[in-house]
C-alpha cells in the first residue's frame, strides 16, 4: 500500500527515507519492536526508586548510607545504632521489592493466562476445556527479568516456536496443548454425520479422559478436569 507524499519534509526524518517517487510505501515500513519487555522494566526501575523515596532525594539516601556504614564500622553503642539502621533500611526496601515483585509475577500472569485461553479458543479447545489447559499450562510459563515471556516444554527447558530467537509463543503452546488433548478439541473425532459422536444436539461432550491418562495427571489437573464435568473412561 502506498500513500501519495506532496511534502516529504512534513514526515518525522525516520520516514522520509521511505518516501519514493512521491510515494510512502507502507509495506516497506519495518515492523515495530515489541517493547512490552522495556516498558516492565522502567515501571519496576520506577518502583524501585520509588520505595526510597522516603529517605529523600538519590544523592542525600546515598550520602546518609555512607554516613552510616562509617559510624558502623567504630565500636559502641553509636556504631550498633547505625548498623541497626542500615539494618532496617535494608529489610524494609527488600520487603518492598517482595511486595512489589509479587505485586507484578501475579498481574502478568493473570494477563498471560487470559491470552492463552484465547489462543486456545484459536486452536479450537471446547470453552469447557479453556480453564483446564489454561491450568495444566501454568508451570510452563515463567518470565525473564525485564517481562517477557519465556514458555517451557515438558521437560522444563526453554520450547522452541515461532518467536524471537526461536522461542515458543503462546499461540505454539496451545496448538501443542490442543493436540496433545484431541477431545477437547471441536469436532474431534467427527464422523460422516458432521457431528463428534455421542454429542448433544450440537453441544461439545464433556471432555473425557483415559484412566491411564487420569492416572497421569497430578492433584492440579485432576481437579482441574472435574470442574469441567469432565468424565474419565475406564
Amino acid at each position: 500500500m502506498k500513500i501519495e507524499v506532496t511534502d516529504a519534509t512534513s514526515l518525522p526524518e525516520w520516514l522520509q527515507g521511505h518516501v519514493k517517487e512521491g510515494n510512502l510505501d507502507l509495506g516497506a515500513l519495518p515492523a515495530p519492536e515489541d517493547v512490552t519487555g522495556l516498558k516492565t522494566a522502567l515501571v519496576k526501575e520506577r518502583e524501585n526508586a520509588a520505595a526510597y523515596s522516603k529517605f529523600g532525594k538519590p544523592d542525600e539516601i546515598a550520602a546518609k548510607i555512607s554516613d552510616l556504614e562509617e559510624k558502623a564500622k567504630g565500636t559502641g553503642k553509636g556504631a550498633e545504632d547505625a548498623q541497626a539502621k542500615l539494618d532496617a533500611m535494608k529489610m524494609d526496601y527488600e520487603a518492598k521489592l517482595t511486595e512489589r515483585d509479587t505485586r507484578f509475577q501475579s498481574l502478568m500472569t493473570q494477563r498471560t493466562q487470559s491470552d492463552l485461553k484465547a489462543e486456545l479458543a484459536k486452536a479450537g479447545v471446547v470453552p469447557e476445556g479453556l480453564d483446564m489447559l489454561a491450568t495444566f499450562a501454568s508451570q510452563r510459563i515463567q518470565f525473564h527479568d525485564d517481562g517477557t515471556l519465556k514458555v517451557l516444554s515438558v521437560d522444563g527447558k526453554p520450547m522452541i516456536g515461532s518467536g524471537a530467537d526461536h522461542g515458543a509463543t503462546l499461540s505454539d503452546l496451545a496448538k501443542e496443548l490442543a493436540g496433545s488433548m484431541p477431545y477437547l478439541v471441536k469436532d474431534a473425532g467427527t464422523g460422516g454425520g458432521g457431528k463428534p459422536p455421542n454429542s448433544n444436539g450440537g453441544k461439545p461432550d464433556k471432555p473425557t479422559v483415559t484412566r491411564a491418562q487420569w492416572d497421569q495427571m497430578d492433584q492440579g489437573e485432576r481437579m482441574a478436569h472435574s470442574k469441567t464435568g469432565g468424565k474419565v473412561k475406564d
